[in-house]
């Protein structure tokens, strides 16, 4: 399994790892065979909290609940990069080199658990993601997340019990609990919000080029720019632009992997007229400069293999 990292806890935060004949025990038992927890726990301002993998072996769930902080996946298509804000909820499948990191200016504090069983690969699928198509999506926005609390605290509570053959079945099942309302969650988040988010995404994709102004998302989504701007910040945590302007972000990464133009040539592409202004939103979101970034993901760089560590 992909190990938990030995990354120092600081206080009020916990890491559960399940003892190996009790994994052995659930990988068989017939309620619990096809999902089971391999590791759990909660990361509170997470603090220079930064993991790579570059091989994973099972499926790994990252839900932020306050702060922020930033992943990249290795997919056939490319690198994924992105930004995991809090009310979101990452899904690491197995097989999928990775990296991730707590924010340095906002640190996340995340509830994750690492996970396996015969229909463990399904739970993409059964949360509306998917990591083969063309637009590979590996993130849910939750609506009302605190309502899994309860599920939550019982769950990390099991620690403090002696670990025996019935509470194993117990975390077992509760982790399916929770797997099992996530997708209600981000159905509620979208009907919450008024406004089809995937549908305004393809519109920032295909006008990623332009420089766009809270008027121009707020025309797309049917609303003021007073209801569009505070409806888009309770679905996703953030502001219109600063969302348009990760996503511009996000898109620059996948050309600076794959392409040879200049930091200022890609820019341009992406409707940044100042170069320097780039370079600095670039620094912010992704915490090294564009020519940086290039240095250690380009192919002939030696970084630019994610290493396996102590996740």
């Amino acid at each position: 399994m992909s190990q938990p990292s030995a990354w120092p806890l600081p206080s009020g935060s916990s890491r559960v790892v399940m003892p190996l004949e009790l994994i052995e025990l659930l990988a068989q038992h017939p309620l619990t065979r096809h999902l089971y927890p391999l590791a759990y726990g909660h990361y509170l301002a997470a603090q220079g909290h930064q993991v790579e993998r570059q091989h994973h072996t099972d499926h790994l769930l990252i839900f932020c609940h306050q702060g922020r902080g930033h992943y990249r996946i290795l997919t056939p298509q490319g690198p994924v990069t992105g930004t995991l804000e809090a009310g979101q909820l990452l899904l690491l499948p197995a097989g999928f080199p990775h990296s991730y990191q707590a924010s340095a200016t906002d640190p996340w504090s995340i509830y994750w658990a690492h996970y396996s069983g015969s229909s463990a690969a399904s739970s993409m699928d059964f949360l509306g993601l998917s990591a083969s198509t063309e637009a590979p999506r590996f993130v849910l926005t939750l609506q009302a997340w605190q309502s899994l609390l309860p599920i939550v605290t019982t769950l990390l509570n099991l620690q403090h019990q002696r670990w025996q053959r019935h509470n194993a079945v117990i975390a077992a099942t509760l982790l399916q609990q929770l797997l099992a309302q996530l997708p209600q969650l981000a159905e509620q988040a979208q009907q919450h919000h008024g406004f089809d988010l995937l549908a305004l995404e393809r519109f920032m994709q295909d006008n990623s080029h332009r420089d766009l102004d809270l008027q121009d998302l707020a025309a797309v989504a049917g609303l003021s720019r007073y209801h569009f701007a505070k409806k888009f910040k309770t679905v996703t945590g953030t502001s219109p632009m600063r969302y348009f302007n990760e996503l511009k972000i996000k898109l620059a990464c996948r050309q600076l992997d794959t392409s040879t133009a200049t930091v200022r040539a890609i820019a341009q592409n992406l409707g940044f007229d100042d170069p320097y202004y780039f370079s600095r939103l670039f620094k912010k979101v992704m915490g090294v400069a564009p020519s940086d970034y290039r240095d250690s993901h380009q192919p002939h760089s030696p970084h630019s293999q994610l290493h396996q560590s102590q996740p």
